[in-house]
């Protein structure tokens, strides 16, 4: 076990909780602090953690939530370990060390997976359950359509695969970090596609994987001309829709997000009890979209993006608000921010459209 995964049981037993259990006695009574005292600590899962979005998200749930630890998921282990420590500096609240597990997690590789996934279930003990996974690892602009489908699709069920079932098994919470994109390329594809992504009866193998292996094998095959691409792609009847030839690294960063998409909605069909959802955070400053010629060098002032801050609220509440993402009409679905409140739609729609 990493040096830095120590048992988050160690939290409630360190000096720091001494001082929490004095304020809690001078402010609640002794019967109510001695009980919240006791109260266990809710797990996070989160990947691409050690920026952007996902630091944020660590951020926000460690200093809004008392009761929480995070495990902060990273490509690169040291620069993990970096934000830890910018997480424990910078925060307005003070947060204890314990509170932060730092895993090197790529979603790339099915060793890195599983490794961090044994790490994970070793440290939680068999009594122990993660109260929520959040899926945030991406990249966006300038890749070609393989890497996009690595991580954004396919890095999307390594992670679901292995963490989901160490969730809790009633009302763990398990966020998709997607994009609007990924809905209108759903909505530009084929009937026949649509209906296959959104059926009961879509599995990874059978119906996920075969289809990426058409796109992939489009792009490929029509490298050298974005002519040939485009009739390559309506050919499959994925067309990018006015994307096709103004952004085509929207309409291949759509397609993988619509296919992460649809492994959700799997996902969610078979973990019922679980609130299974993607989220569309909208346009938000980071390093992501920086790479793309409309805003590079340009500062956040500049730009109509919301702080990486904001752009996790409405995973905030998914993660925690009591109804966000409940039951068969609330799991399975796709979810953004709309005039301050969370709305969701079916994941061939924009929520934020409806």
């Amino acid at each position: 076990m990493m040096p830095e995964l120590r048992s988050k049981v160690s939290f409630t037993m360190a000096s720091s909780s001494l001082t929490i259990l004095s304020f809690l006695l001078s402010t609640l009574g002794f019967a109510s602090a001695l009980a919240a005292a006791a109260a266990p600590m809710r797990s996070y899962l989160i990947t691409g953690a050690n920026k952007g979005q996902g630091y944020a998200l660590c951020k926000r749930i460690l200093s809004e939530y008392g009761d929480t630890h995070v495990y902060l998921c990273s490509r690169d282990v040291q620069r993990g370990r970096e934000a830890k420590e910018s997480l424990l500096t910078e925060s307005e609240c003070d947060i204890h060390p314990d509170r932060i597990d730092v895993l090197q997690l790529d979603v790339t590789s099915d060793t890195s997976v599983q490794d961090a996934m044994n790490t994970v279930r070793l440290n939680l003990g068999p009594d122990d359950k993660l109260a929520g996974v959040v899926s945030n690892a991406g990249i966006l602009w300038g890749y070609p359509l393989p890497e996009l489908m690595e991580v954004c699709a396919v890095g999307v069920r390594r992670v679901l695969d292995a963490f989901v079932p160490l969730c809790q098994e009633e009302d763990g919470r398990v966020v998709v970090v997607t994009s609007g994109l990924g809905p209108l390329m759903h909505s530009y594809a084929s009937e026949e596609h649509q209906n296959a992504l959104k059926s009961d009866d879509c599995t990874w193998d059978d119906t996920i994987s075969p289809l990426i292996t058409k796109c992939i094998s489009a792009y490929e095959t029509t490298e050298s001309s974005l002519e040939e691409r485009i009739a390559a792609f309506d050919k499959i009847s994925f067309p990018g829709g006015p994307f096709s030839d103004s952004a085509p690294d929207f309409h291949m960063y759509g397609l993988a997000k619509m296919f992460g998409d649809a492994y959700m909605l799997h996902v969610a069909k078979n973990y019922p009890k679980l609130r299974v959802t993607s989220v569309d955070p909208g346009l938000v400053y980071t390093d992501l979209i920086l790479k793309m010629p409309k805003y590079a060098g340009k500062e956040i002032d500049d730009t109509t993006a919301q702080t990486p801050e904001e752009g996790v609220e409405a995973t905030m509440r998914l993660l925690f608000d009591d109804e966000a993402g409940k039951g068969e009409d609330g799991s399975g679905k796709l979810y953004a921010m709309k005039d301050g409140k969370l709305v969701f739609s079916d994941i061939d729609k924009m929520p934020q459209k409806q």
